[in-house]
């Protein structure tokens, strides 16, 4: 049996209160395997959102990706849930958007290993390296660190993994729809 589907963008658009709706619910089942109930109502919006991206999507891209960040850490494993998240918010191009990212890339080993790290340069290497170097922040010094040591990327780099991972799931949901 399929899940009903979930109001269109226009309406999650219209009322940043109906958010809530996709919000993180983390709960445990029979067996105190770890659960979101929400997940699959968060899955069908996130598609939304890569099938029809508006400029004004922004906040809720952040809310979700947030939402996906609590997610995995609540559980292991990786869902490609947090990384359209994450490539939504990146795809802003805002760069105090690093700290968002940063959190969703170090929250488990699982996020670590999937979410392409070249995210966290989003708004440029330069950019955000000289941001990170000026915040007063809590992972500062850490995420400086890291960036200095994958900061051999260009911002062509960048570029060219925001447009593939976006091709990649565009792809996925075309064909999802198909079928």
């Amino acid at each position: 049996m399929s899940r009903p589907a979930i109001p269109d963008l226009a309406w999650w658009r219209e009322d940043p209160e109906r958010w809530e709706l996709v919000e993180f619910d983390g709960q445990h089942d029979q067996d105190g395997l770890p659960i979101d109930i929400r997940w699959e109502d968060r899955e069908q919006v996130l598609g939304a959102l890569v099938r029809d991206p508006g400029h004004e999507d922004g906040d809720f891209a952040r809310f979700l990706l947030i939402q996906e960040t609590r997610r995995h850490g609540h559980s292991w494993g990786f869902s490609h849930c947090i990384e359209i998240a994450a490539l939504r918010v990146a795809e802003e191009r805002r760069v105090e958007d690093v700290w968002l990212l940063w959190e969703a890339v170090s929250t488990s080993f699982d996020t670590w290993c999937g979410l392409p790290h070249r995210l966290l340069f989003a708004a440029g290497v330069a950019t955000t390296t000289e941001y990170v170097q000026g915040a007063d922040h809590p992972q500062g010094e850490e995420l400086l660190k890291y960036l200095g040591e994958i900061s051999e990327v260009t911002d062509e780099e960048v570029a060219q993994t925001l447009a593939h991972r976006r091709r990649h799931y565009s792809e996925i949901l075309d064909e999802l729809a198909v079928e």
